[in-house]
């Protein structure tokens, strides 16, 4: 099976609501041939949102009779019904990937997303990873972001570059300073998480890391808070702001 992308235009059409509501919703399939039945095609919104809105699968294609009531989710009142022939697209789940134009760039993205485009294997598991945030955020590697192509798109990471941050910046956490053996005793003796501060899926090839500026030890609270929002990942500085207790470096 294909992965596609396709543009979305809020100020048109609210895709969101119709496929929450509708489950199944037409879609324009002008003359394309490359869109099987099966395929994934991910809806994509663009400026200013810039975000992966939806994930879709197509259940039908070559669709003539438009037999999907869908005309409240025109915004702007126009017939969608006269412009087949049609996908019919089926929800797969909300995604709401907030995604820029330049990351999928990074990730390999060609061109812009005016029209329907293929997304290769490495692009749409990255974007899966993001959209599921099932990123493994306490492992590294020395030479990082070399995509492992089976089951998922995992990155590689090294131990010396954890170990090398810790040993320069110790177990508290940069944010709060919250310490896991102050807390946990023995239990939480030398555990604490490493943040990346630019995400390895951005990174289409490998790159090295130095664990001095690329790394920074983080607890669990606020490593998952500077990652709450998936691909718009807050700084620490911005991080620390938020904090209601002031940082502390408790040793």
């Amino acid at each position: 099976m294909s992965s596609f992308i396709i543009p979305s235009n809020k100020n048109k059409y609210d895709a969101t609501n119709a496929f929450n509501d509708l489950d199944t919703v037409h879609w324009v399939q002008h003359n394309n041939k490359s869109v099987k039945i099966g395929d994934t095609i991910y809806i994509y919104e663009s400026k200013p949102t810039q975000k992966i809105i939806l994930k879709t699968t197509v259940i039908e294609r070559d669709v003539y009779n438009y037999h999907i009531n869908d005309a409240k989710y025109s915004v702007t009142g126009f017939d969608f019904s006269s412009q087949g022939p049609w996908f019919t697209l089926k929800l797969v789940k909300n995604a709401n990937v907030n995604v820029s134009l330049e990351d999928l760039h990074n990730l390999g993205l060609k061109g812009n997303i005016q029209s329907l485009r293929y997304l290769d294997d490495a692009i749409a598991k990255a974007i899966d990873v993001i959209s599921n945030d099932t990123s493994e955020l306490t492992s590294v590697k020395l030479i990082e972001g070399k995509k492992i192509q089976f089951y998922t798109a995992r990155y590689e990471r090294n131990s010396k570059n954890r170990q090398a941050c810790l040993n320069y910046y110790g177990y508290n956490c940069m944010a709060c300073g919250f310490n896991f053996e102050r807390m946990y005793c023995e239990l939480g003796h030398k555990f604490i998480e490493i943040h990346h501060r630019k995400p390895l899926f951005l990174q289409n090839k490998e790159v090295a890391i130095d664990p001095i500026n690329d790394l920074i030890p983080l607890c669990s609270n606020c490593h998952r808070m500077i990652h709450r929002e998936k691909t718009n990942i807050i700084t620490l500085d911005e991080l620390r702001r938020k904090v209601l207790i002031p940082y502390t470096n408790f040793d």
